[in-house]
């Protein structure tokens, strides 16, 4: 009996619900990225990384602004513009901005699992990016580690059963924030960039 209602909660629990509320817009995303920018060649790999800036940009700073301390991811964008100078590429203008209608309880949740989320999934990229790029491609941003220790800490507060409002609010949230991410991925080639004139 302790078990069954162990497991039922573990499926009742904030998580499981942003996963099943946003399974079909990550799948969507993940397609999207990849056809946008894809990291089969340098240039891919920097189109990719301005899509990334682009995107997450606004959405830095609508945290800043609406998030408590504790639910700020830490900055990427900072860690992308270190790779695209590697690659001898500028910074790409950020998306527009990013905005949610009122200010409900559980959005800044929401919006921060969907970006400390990401980084498992640049994992996967890093170590294709490694393997395509022959370890000679810049990589701070997929390999960042205070993201990935960010989402360790947040795990505790979703994997348990939230308030409706909280829940609603998270829901919300993710899916606008994977709607932001995806019309910046549909923009695709207007963000290719020109390289930095050398110093």
């Amino acid at each position: 009996m302790a078990g069954g209602k162990h497991r039922a909660a573990a499926e009742n629990n904030l998580r499981t619900h942003l996963r099943a509320a946003t399974m079909a817009a990550h799948d969507l995303l993940d397609s999207a990225m990849q056809a946008a920018s894809g990291w089969q060649r340098r240039s891919d790999y920097a189109r990719f990384l301005a899509l990334q800036h682009a995107a997450r940009a606004p959405l830095e700073e609508w945290l800043d602004t609406h998030a408590p301390p504790d639910l700020r991811p830490p900055r990427q964008t900072p860690l992308i513009a270190r790779d695209l100078a590697a690659l001898a590429r500028g910074v790409p203008p950020p998306a527009r901005t990013f905005v949610l209608e009122g200010d409900g309880r559980g959005d800044a949740l929401g919006a921060a699992w969907v970006l400390a989320g990401s980084a498992l999934g640049n994992r996967s990229i890093a170590a294709q990016v490694k393997r395509i790029g022959g370890g000679a491609w810049p990589a701070a941003f997929l390999g960042d580690g205070a993201m990935l220790g960010f989402w360790q800490a947040l795990r505790g507060r979703i994997e348990q059963p939230a308030e409706a409002d909280e829940a609603a609010g998270a829901t919300r949230a993710a899916q606008a924030v994977f709607a932001h991410f995806l019309t910046v991925a549909a923009a695709g080639e207007p963000l290719a960039l020109e390289e930095s004139p050398a110093r």
